[in-house]
């Protein structure tokens, strides 16, 4: 039994130290390749690391996206905060109505989830272009807003079905009228279930692509859209694209780090009321 044991724990630690391996290559591969030369790189020797590091990449890099990254990380943020509490208002309606079409629309909404986002791509554009919002920052927040409040009303909801109905009950009962129930009473016991819908939110608007291809101007290029660009057009600078595509990476990695203690508990505490 021992010998079973420590063959089957040594099996577990091959493959984690495997999959670790597989996930790790793209990204030792990314920053190698940002502190190469055009030359170095064309040589293809991308695991070999370079002994002249070319730290001026992430400089140039910086100032090609620097107005990008604003531009994202204003739509960004936007789009979260808005869905965040929309959703919350809405999450909290679907899980607290006991009336059959709400219930039914909860489970329609849910279902909605599952189709990709491309299917309303022409309506949404001609939506935008009829209301005058494209190619504005407006347009570009209010179509995600489009595509995230049902999510986040989802997962909202379904946190708001495990916190216990006595809590509200006991308020209403001191006087609480519905507004006050939910910012007073289940919003600041919700601090988990917001935190992790932010971050998936968040997540999904600054890595979108073809939504921003599609209704932005060079005035309003997000960092997604700004990255298919730095590579060039004849002379393709893999060096600085790596660089540019790192730097992308440390505002949502920010992001999550301030916010993951709460993404966990957040997801599992709706998970598994669900």
């Amino acid at each position: 039994m021992r010998i079973r044991g420590l063959s089957t724990q040594l099996i577990v630690l091959l493959v984690t130290l495997v999959l670790t391996g597989v996930y790790v290559l793209p990204i030792y591969v990314m920053v190698m390749t940002s502190l190469k030369t055009p030359v170095e790189i064309s040589q293809r020797a991308y695991l070999i690391p370079t002994r002249n590091l070319q730290f001026q990449n992430y400089a140039e890099a910086f100032r090609l996206i620097y107005p990008s990254l604003i531009n994202s990380s204003i739509i960004s943020f936007a789009v979260t905060l808005l869905a965040v509490f929309f959703g919350g208002l809405g999450g909290y309606y679907l899980s607290r109505s006991r009336s059959p079409f709400v219930r039914v629309l909860f489970i329609l909404v849910g279902v909605a989830l599952y189709l990709p986002y491309q299917v309303i791509l022409i309506p949404l554009v001609q939506l935008m272009a009829k209301t005058r919002l494209a190619l504005t920052y407006a347009g570009l927040i209010v179509s995600y807003l489009i595509l995230n409040v049902p999510l986040a009303s989802v997962l909202m909801g379904t946190f708001f079905l495990s916190i216990p109905r006595e809590l509200e009950e006991a308020a209403q009962v001191d006087g609480a009228n519905r507004l006050q129930l939910f910012f007073r009473v289940v919003s600041p016991i919700s601090l988990p279930a917001y935190a992790s819908t932010a971050i998936i939110v968040f997540t999904q608007v600054w890595n979108e692509f073809l939504l921003a291809l599609t209704l932005s101007t060079p005035a309003t290029t997000t960092i997604q859209v700004k990255l298919a660009e730095v590579k060039g057009s004849f002379v393709a600078l893999y060096n600085i694209q790596m660089a540019s595509a790192l730097i992308g990476v440390l505002i949502p990695l920010s992001f999550f780090l301030f916010l993951g203690r709460y993404f966990i508990r957040g997801v599992l505490a709706g998970a598994l009321k669900g």
